[in-house]
Parts: C-alpha cells; sequence; structure tokens
C-alpha cells in the first residue's frame, strides 16, 4: 500500500529500488514513461486458470538493448508459471523470464521482458500474453499488477502509472465449518456461525436449509452477517457439560468446535483469538485494514486480533490510519481489537517481534524504513534489540516472540514485556523455538497465530505455498472479561495455550496452579490435564522443560491399519527455509493397499491417489507438521520412495514395532505403524505425580496430538523447588 503524495521510492536499503514518480501528474508519467495496460477479467475465480495480456507503451523515454519491463504482483499473490509466455513487438528482440521470488519488496514476483536486441522508442508497443494462468488462490477486492520500466537495467525500476484493478471471487463451496463459543452458561444464548469454504479455504455462500443434530441445544438460525457468507445461529443449553453441534446442509456436514457450559458464571472464560494475525495492504499483505478485522471476527468467529504489519513498511500517515480503525473495530464484550505492529529488524539485530498496545501510541518506533518519504518522520528509528527493549521495557507493551520473515533472535529478551512465544503459524509448527526459549531459562506463555498476508487472520490456508506451509494456528486465552483489560491481565499472566489450528479445549493445572502460573513447593508436583479433542485423542505428552517425562496413549491401535506419516522441516527458519518437499510414492511388492485415507493435508494441491492397487502416492509438503495417510495393506514388502529418503520395510514388521526413520534437517523423519482408531476417545483426563529428585524451577506443559495430527501446548507452570 503505497501513498503517492508521500513515497518517492520503495525497496530494502542498498537494494532494488520503485520509483513512485509521486512528483508528476499521470500524464506527465505517461508522457516520459508509457503506460502499460491489462487485459483481465474484473472478477477472477480464486485458484482458477486464465488468460492475461499486458501491453506497453513506450514513452519518451526509450528501452535500449540490456533495458528491461516487468509485471510485479505483491508477495501473497500466488500466482503460478504460466503454461506459456508469448510476447510481440515489431521494434526489438524481447527475452521473457518468469521469477517466483524476484528482488523488489514487497512485489517479489514478477515476469521480466529484457532487450537482447535493439531498442523500443517512443510509441512502440510490447505486448505480454500468458496462457494457462494459474491465478491467486485467496479472495480479495482491490488487487493490480505492477507495471515497470528499467532502461538502464540497473537496480532502480520506474513505475508506471498502475494498470486497472481486479477481484478474486471465493470458488464454490466444498464443505462447511462450524464455529461455536467455547464456554456459556446454562440458558445463556451463545453464537454458532456456520461457514462455507472453497477447496483453498476461503469463505464463500452456499445454498439450502441447516439442520441440526448431535446435542441437547435449542438451537435457530437468525441470518446471514452482514457483508459475510456466514450464516448466524443462536444456541442455548438447559444442562451443563461439554457438547457439539453437529450442522447439515444437504450434502455438507460439520461438527462444531466442543462447548463447555457451565451451571453458573466461571470465574474465567475461555477466548479465542489471534494476536499475530498477519499483514494487510498495509505492510507486504493484501486487502484492507478494516476488512482484516471483519474477516477475524466475523468470518473467522474470532473475539481478539491484532493488525502487524512489519514497521519498516508504514509511514507515520499509516501509522494515524492504523490506529484509527484499530481503535474503531474494538467493542469491548464482543470484540478486541488490538493496536499492534512488528518490529522488524533482521534476526542477526533482533529479529521479528510482535509488539500489542494496551491503548494508543503516537510514535511509531521502527527497525528501519523500507521507502524514502518526501517528508520524513523524525522519530527516530530502534535498529537493534538492546536500543529497542531500553526504549520498550516501561511503556504499556506486550511483545509475542516467533518464527516469522526474520525469526527472533532469543540472545535478547526482556521478561517484563515479553511474555509470550508462538509455536505455530502459517509459516509451519516450530517446537524448536519455544524449547530454545525454555533451554535458556525464559518464562513462556505459548501462543499461535496466522502471520498471514492473505488477509485471511483466524482462518487461512497456505495456497500454493508460495509463501506459506501450513494452516494458521490459534490462541486461547482464559481471562475474566472480554475486553482490552481483561484479556491484558491473562496475557501478562501467561494463562493461555495454543492450536495448530483446531479448537481443542485443553487445561491443565500443576498442584491447583493453572497454565501460566509460578510457585514453590517442597513437595512432589501433581499435575492435572484435561482435553477435550475435535477428533480423537492420539496421545498426551507432558513434559518438563523439553523432555517428556510421561506420555499417555489414548487411542487403541487399528488391526487392520497401517498408517504412514511424514513430517519436520528442512532447517529451523521462516516458510521457504522449514518446507520439506515430500512428493513420493508407496509400493507393495507382492501385496496391494485399500481403503486408502488422507491424513494431515493442509492445501487444496495436497493429494493422496492409489495410481494402482499395489501403489500409493502422494503430493504435500510440511513444515514442522506430520502428514501422511493409512491403508489397508495385505502381504509383500514395501519400498517407500522421496526426495528426502528411500527405503524398504515389511509391513508385518512395523505393525508389531513402529518404524521412524530419520532423515536430518530439523527433525525431518517418517513414521510407519499401526493406525491410530479413527473412532476413539475425544476426552482425556489424566494426573500425574513428578517424584524425581530435582530442584530448581521446573517448567511442566503438555502436548495433545490428535489422530488426525492438529496438535494442542499448553502455557508451562513454573514449579520452584528446593
Amino acid at each position: 500500500m503505497v501513498d503517492p503524495s508521500v513515497i518517492l521510492a520503495s525497496g530494502v536499503p542498498g537494494g532494488a529500488q520503485v520509483w513512485h514518480q509521486s512528483e508528476l501528474t499521470d500524464a506527465k508519467r505517461k508522457q516520459l514513461h508509457g503506460q502499460g495496460f491489462c487485459r483481465i477479467g474484473a472478477t477472477i475465480e480464486a485458484g482458477s486458470t486464465v488468460a492475461v495480456e499486458f501491453s506497453f507503451e513506450i514513452g519518451e523515454q526509450e528501452i535500449p538493448c540490456g533495458g528491461k519491463l516487468r509485471v510485479a504482483w505483491r508477495w501473497p499473490f500466488d500466482w503460478a508459471e504460466p503454461e506459456a509466455m508469448v510476447v510481440e513487438t515489431s521494434s526489438a528482440e524481447i527475452g521473457v523470464f518468469f521469477e517466483p521470488r524476484g528482488d523488489l519488496n514487497p512485489w517479489q514476483h514478477h515476469i521480466e521482458l529484457e532487450v537482447l536486441d535493439g531498442k523500443l522508442d517512443h510509441g512502440d508497443r510490447v505486448v505480454l500474453r500468458c496462457e494457462g494462468w494459474g491465478g491467486p488462490t485467496f479472495a480479495t477486492e482491490d488487487a493490480f499488477f505492477l507495471m515497470l520500466i528499467n532502461p538502464d537495467g540497473g537496480s532502480d525500476w520506474i513505475r508506471l502509472v498502475d494498470p486497472v484493478t481486479y477481484a478474486v471471487c471465493a470458488a464454490p463451496a466444498v464443505r462447511i465449518v462450524a464455529i461455536a463459543q467455547a464456554e456459556g452458561v446454562i440458558g445463556q444464548e451463545l453464537e454458532l456461525r456456520v461457514v462455507g469454504e472453497d477447496r483453498w479455504g476461503n469463505p464463500t455462500s452456499f445454498d439450502g436449509s441447516l439442520q441440526f443434530g448431535g446435542t441437547e441445544a435449542e438451537v435457530e438460525e437468525v441470518g446471514e452477517e452482514s457483508g459475510w457468507p456466514v450464516r448466524l445461529c443462536r444456541a442455548r443449553w438447559r444442562v451443563p457439560g461439554i457438547y457439539r453441534l453437529r450442522v447439515l446442509c444437504g450434502d455438507l456436514v460439520a461438527e462444531s468446535n466442543p462447548v463447555r457450559i457451565h451451571a453458573e458464571e466461571p470465574e474465567h472464560r475461555l477466548f479465542w483469538g489471534d494476536l499475530h494475525a498477519g499483514q494487510t495492504a498495509i505492510g507486504c499483505g493484501a486487502g484492507s485494514l478494516e476488512r482484516h478485522f471483519a474477516y477475524a471476527r466475523y468470518a473467522a468467529g474470532l473475539h481478539f486480533a491484532s493488525q502487524q504489519a512489519n514497521d519498516h513498511y508504514i509511514t507515520r500517515e499509516l501509522w494515524d490510519h492504523v490506529r484509527t480503525v484499530s481503535h474503531a473495530c474494538d467493542e469491548p464484550g464482543e470484540f478486541v481489537a488490538y493496536l499492534g505492529c512488528e518490529w522488524s529488524p533482521p534476526t542477526e539485530d533482533g529479529g521479528d517481534r510482535n509488539v500489542i498496545y494496551r491503548a494508543d501510541e503516537a510514535r511509531l518506533r521502527r527497525s528501519g524504513r523500507f521507502f524514502v518519504e518526501r517528508d520524513p518522520d523524525l522519530e527516530p528509528d530502534l535498529e537493534r534489540a538492546p536500543e529497542f527493549l531500553a526504549a520498550f521495557r516501561d511503556e504499556e507493551v506486550l511483545l509475542n516472540l516467533h518464527v516469522g520473515g526474520r525469526p527472533t533472535n532469543l540472545a535478547w529478551h526482556e521478561p517484563k514485556i515479553e511474555p509470550l512465544f508462538e509455536i505455530h503459524s502459517t509459516h509451519g509448527t516450530s517446537e524448536w523455538f519455544v524449547a530454545e526459549a525454555i533451554r535458556r531459562g525464559y518464562k513462556v506463555g505459548i501462543t499461535g497465530g496466522t502471520d498471514g498476508v492473505m488477509g485471511r487472520p483466524g482462518a487461512c490456508r497456505p495456497g500454493r505455498r508460495v509463501t506459506r506451509n501450513v494452516r494458521n494456528g490459534l490462541t486461547a486465552v482464559c481471562a475474566r472479561e472480554l475486553t482490552r483489560e481483561g484479556l491484558w491481565e491473562a496475557f501478562s499472566a501467561r494463562r493461555c495455550y495454543a492450536t495448530s489450528g483446531e479448537r481443542i479445549l485443553l487445561w491443565v493445572e500443576v498442584d491447583g496452579h493453572p497454565l501460566g502460573a509460578e510457585y514453590s513447593t517442597d513437595g512432589h508436583p501433581l499435575v492435572r490435564v484435561e482435553v477435550e479433542g475435535t477428533a480423537a485423542i492420539e496421545r498426551v505428552d507432558l513434559l518438563r522443560g523439553f523432555e517428556v517425562i510421561q506420555q499417555w496413549s489414548i487411542a487403541t491401535p487399528d488391526p487392520g491399519r497401517l498408517r504412514v506419516l511424514f513430517g519436520g522441516a528442512e532447517r529451523q527458519g521462516t516458510a521457504g527455509e522449514q518446507r520439506v518437499i515430500w512428493d513420493g510414492k508407496l509400493s507393495v511388492d507382492g501385496g496391494k493397499c485399500s481403503a486408502l485415507r488422507s491424513i494431515g493435508l493442509q492445501c487444496a494441491e495436497d493429494e493422496v491417489w492409489q495410481p494402482d492397487a499395489r501403489c500409493v502416492a502422494w503430493r504435500g509438503a510440511t513444515g514442522g507438521n506430520d502428514m501422511g495417510f493409512s491403508a489397508e495393506i495385505d502381504g509383500g514388502r514395501c519400498s517407500f520412495v522421496t526426495e528426502p529418503c528411500t527405503f524398504e520395510f515389511d509391513p508385518v514388521q512395523t505393525a508389531n514395532k513402529p518404524l521412524r526413520v530419520a532423515v536430518g534437517g530439523a527433525d525431518k523423519r517418517v513414521a510407519i505403524g499401526l493406525a491410530p482408531a479413527e473412532d476413539g476417545p475425544r476426552r482425556a483426563e489424566l494426573s500425574f505425580c513428578d517424584e524425581a529428585p530435582l530442584g530448581g524451577m521446573q517448567p511442566y506443559w503438555v502436548r495433545v496430538v490428535q489422530v488426525d495430527q492438529e496438535r494442542a501446548w499448553s502455557s508451562p507452570v513454573y514449579v520452584h523447588r528446593p
């Protein structure tokens, strides 16, 4: 998002720059530098294949041999490589190149045209036709291409007057999602949102009447959420307990997240939200800030959110806009919109840190600036962690540390304002990040977030995995009230937990002290765990520090099915660094496979299928998470073939003794054994007394793994023992 009256140039300092010509009128820009045109439908369907035509008309500035033209698009737009790119011009020889990750920030994807012979003179026309082009996978209202010229072939690009905008609309619904409030009291009306989703995860409308079952609730549909394809319902229960609502609409079926109904008003309630909800066009993302908060509240059914655009994109005028919109979207008791921004230096200088403000803040103390202003903001930048943490130490802020574009450098930490550490986002599952914090002795409140760029906070999928790997995480917080102050107290106390996206209910306490608490004892700590899953629970791990000291297997093995899981990350880091491509196949020599079921697929292009009765094939990638399949395998010896590893195994032996193959990287692995029963218990109440004679501070926390490979992680309880 660029304000042409304010910004002269954009780009990483020392790197390629886009000059916006804000000092010139549009007419003068066209005269000097020419203009660009784009022929594309006003609206295209998410993920559809389209044909797009671009044309450049050259202005008074000629483009000599070695000069370049470029069509670029912003970071979140996951356009695939076109099946064909055809260039037409009568005055020069032109080369065409597709670059999925270029040098212009935040327009990192582009098609480049280079003058290989001859030159382009005033009035010449260059036409670029892109055929069979897979369009963006997320819905947005005001997308556009950047068209640029570079006469000298260097790193300075001149921005032409922008061509027409286009919109991306959602595809038809393939599923419905039922989102219920987490907790309530008997007789109280609770909201239930039924959202249609297309194959890419965009909210989309669906036809038909809703039917409800599977619970004793009184449910009624009250209409559509204004401006969103969301069917809003009200539910009321008369008896305390844990409930799940079953929703049917034609062939579409959904089950809600578990809802806990109390006999009387509890001291704390559970609220779902996202402090790292991601970026909009203010930053490197897509969509308006108003739509960002509306999406979080109405489409994703969250109770709180923040915006976290990288600070180096934000001018003083944009920051004032963020302040205005964030406060306008805040509605105590209904939705909390925290003012926020992401301090974003390189990792060696401190790394990304979400800054969440308790109230208002007129100053924006950036890590740096990816723009040149006509009238620069005089507020000095804070380029490294020591001066940044010193400046914010006594401010009313909370910081959420995480693995983002520039992972937080945990060598610097200010406990007073940094209670929160993110374990999962669309980048991937990053247990190693939290483990490092715990090893350093930090007090850790665990969160999950979106960190998205597609304008879908709280309900985001990775699209074609151009920029992200997995679906978003969520944060659950136990607070006295749904207000800015109520949530602030809960986050400061670390009374929160994270999930990989499902709304799993989790409670952990040690000697009666809740998750996040800190206390002393000279006895043996007694840990109690209560879980309500959204699917059958496979296991619950109790960790002391980063060591699993107790593991409860909840689901029983299915003796007729073998499960193959592959997962982990290529290395510790951001999404691209974590990504492991697992495309491959499993062949059965002298046997056959049947009754195939996929597990943990994250995007519409992930797929598991059977080319024939003796083979299973798949496409997919992981970023710390696990995915795979289960099947009935009769006889024979199996060969597992992927780029990360290839090996053979006997399915009978792995059924008796699970096989785990370590593949290096950041815990890249393959695990093969009996599949856990998918209809197993969804509830677990567990306890463990730690009689180990350990002194000092011991953090106790819990990891929950469901059979669908969705996870939840509690914040630790910190126990001091003599």
